[in-house]
């Protein structure tokens, strides 16, 4: 059956007149893509119009020159010799890559190059490019919100286990300031989840405005929330609590715990244990 399949073909290819080589180039620039082919010393000798539509280079302004001129201040290292190691071993690779347009404006790529060989050797480097800048911000916007609280628009609890891990990694320590409203059930019983809601918003904000840039702030959950600051950073908690008892909306009563690293604990389990102890002991002492 190929044998048969390999002849259908054949035979249907006599009667197609193939393209000149005239032809061959002007099918190159229509193509929607950027298309670029070097020399096996990377040297570009072929850009097609829709490359020189995108990145603003002319051939003759980039015959000769590696594709190092598109790279800039930004251009990830790791990318550059990424593609570099592929390319010293005559390999293909695809790689999405900053790059910069000739107006300096940058510009993300996703670049794809194959080698060509003939009879063993090496001739050229084939690559193809396309615009993936809408892409890959788009990519970035659905990474941020992954790691947002979609009510309040601080952290999430991923986010902050995240953050609380690299802090204790990076060994310089942490103090975590973990906080949990009082009688907040009792505000969407009588007021209703829309009130709820918005109190919810509003402590986020006065969360915020306490740390006052000096450290982050995070929603953990229904009405917990937490924030991480720097080891040396003043208490918070007296602060915090003035702050929610001054809201307009609704006088807000809250617990609050807090645990340094690597004074009180090493790891994460066991500061979390610490802070959200001494915040249930303060709630239940509100209480009674």
């Amino acid at each position: 059956m190929p044998d048969r399949l390999a002849a259908r073909v054949t035979t249907s290819l006599e009667h197609v007149q193939l393209p000149s080589a005239e032809q061959i180039w002007r099918l190159l620039d229509v193509m929607d893509v950027g298309l670029l082919i070097t020399d096996p010393a990377r040297r570009i000798i072929y850009v097609n119009a829709t490359f020189t539509r995108e990145s603003g280079y002319t051939l003759d302004e980039v015959h000769g020159h590696t594709c190092a001129v598109l790279q800039g201040p930004a251009t990830d290292p790791a990318d550059i010799e990424a593609m570099r190691q592929a390319l010293d071993q005559g390999e293909g690779f695809s790689r999405v890559v900053l790059n910069y347009r000739k107006d300096g404006r940058p510009i993300r790529y996703r670049v794809r190059v194959q080698p060509l060989y003939e009879g063993g050797i090496l001739r050229y480097f084939v690559g193809i490019q396309e615009d993936y800048s809408e892409t890959y911000a788009a990519l970035e916007r659905l990474g941020r919100w992954a790691h947002v609280d979609s009510l309040t628009g601080l952290g999430n609890r991923r986010a902050f286990d995240r953050a609380l891990d690299q802090a204790l990694a990076d060994r310089t320590g942490v103090q975590l300031v973990l906080l949990d409203l009082n009688d907040f059930k009792q505000v969407n019983d009588e007021r209703g989840h829309q009130a709820g809601d918005q109190l919810l918003v509003e402590v986020a904000q006065a969360l915020t405005g306490v740390l006052d840039g000096e450290g982050s702030a995070y929603r953990l959950g229904g009405d917990e929330f937490a924030a991480l600051l720097p080891p040396a950073a003043a208490p918070v908690d007296e602060r915090l609590r003035e702050a929610l008892a001054a809201l307009e909306t609704e006088a807000v009563r809250a617990a609050v715990g807090v645990a340094r690293a690597p004074d009180e604990a090493r790891t994460a389990p066991a500061l979390f244990r610490l802070a959200d102890s001494r915040m249930y002991r303060q709630k239940v002492g509100t209480r009674s």
